[in-house]
């Protein structure tokens, strides 16, 4: 199915959106964690979720990084909102950091699951996909609000060291509200 909004989104500007607190919130509450170990995708230092210990720049690359989790054992789970243009990058990064190092990644994607791609790389791998019951409100590159939301549904997808095969959990944003 066509996305009929078509984005407002400059082309330059795409892959730097911001996550929300009211996601970020949620996600750690769905996990019962109280801090991520690495926030796996920041433009700069200055943007770093809150609720991360650790981050991956821009500069450093995370897609070329050895290890997307911090030598200090303060969680077992890094965060990964990956910019739009590299997502299934992003992802089949993550299932390998997952399988090497025995810990978990939380990555943000769009919720397209009768799509291609997500069948070629979700369908097979163990994930808990957790599937909120409306759109998150991202924030704008600066940090601010933006006037539209996103034009498509989220999800979030914890990749996991243990066979389960592709789980679903739907759940009501504001768990944390």
């Amino acid at each position: 199915m066509p996305i009929l909004n078509k984005s407002q989104t400059e082309k330059q500007n795409k892959d730097y959106w911001r996550t929300s607190e009211l996601l970020i919130n949620d996600a750690l509450k769905l996990l019962n964690i109280g801090v991520f170990e690495v926030d796996v995708c920041c433009s700069s230092v200055d943007v770093k979720i809150e609720k991360a210990n650790f981050c991956i720049t821009e500069n450093r690359d995370a897609l070329k990084c050895n290890t997307w989790f911090s030598l200090y054992k303060s969680s077992n789970t890094s965060f990964c909102n990956p910019p739009f243009s590299k997502k299934w990058d992003f992802f089949q990064k993550a299932v390998e950091q997952v399988k090497k190092w025995s810990k978990q990644v939380l990555i943000v994607l769009p919720y397209t699951p009768v799509t291609k791609a997500w069948q070629d790389n979700i369908h097979g791998q163990n994930c808990i996909i957790y599937v909120p019951d409306g759109r998150y409100q991202y924030l704008l590159p600066s940090g601010e609000k933006s006037v539209n939301s996103c034009n498509f549904d989220t999800c979030l997808i914890l990749l996991v060291p243990f066979k389960c095969g592709n789980v679903i959990v739907n759940y009501k944003r504001g768990l944390s509200e």
